[in-house]
């Protein structure tokens, strides 16, 4: 029983010891950015592939948030004597921004992929 918590916990006890940024599948392309390793027909186009899905994935965060909200904000605009016009502006906008944002990451990842072989 022990050994089944360990074996499930090993991943996350070694996801959690590195506190970085950077990527460690990077690693299997050659690339090691903590040791000085840096290859740049590989190392580039992998750690800015990996910057774009960090910054994108955040920009959709937000735009969850903002739905989320948009939400709150129509049905407290709903009760008497409010107007929920403004939570309907936000919803539209941040659904604009999430099909934005994951238009420019699917376009970038191709953009990416193509570089990078």
């Amino acid at each position: 029983m022990n050994s089944l918590f360990s074996s499930l916990l090993a991943p996350i006890a070694k996801a959690a010891s590195t506190p970085s940024l950077i990527d460690s599948s990077l690693k299997s392309v050659g690339c090691d950015f903590t040791e000085g390793f840096i290859n740049a027909g590989q190392c580039i186009p992998a750690f800015i592939a990996h910057t774009i899905r960090f910054v994108f994935g955040f920009a959709a965060g937000i735009a969850i948030v903002m739905i989320i909200f948009a939400g709150y904000e129509i049905v407290i605009g709903s009760l008497p004597g409010g107007s929920s016009e403004s939570g309907k502006n936000r919803l539209t906008w941040a659904i604009i921004g999430f099909i934005m944002a994951a238009t420019s990451f699917f376009i970038m990842d191709f953009i990416i992929s193509a570089i990078g072989g």
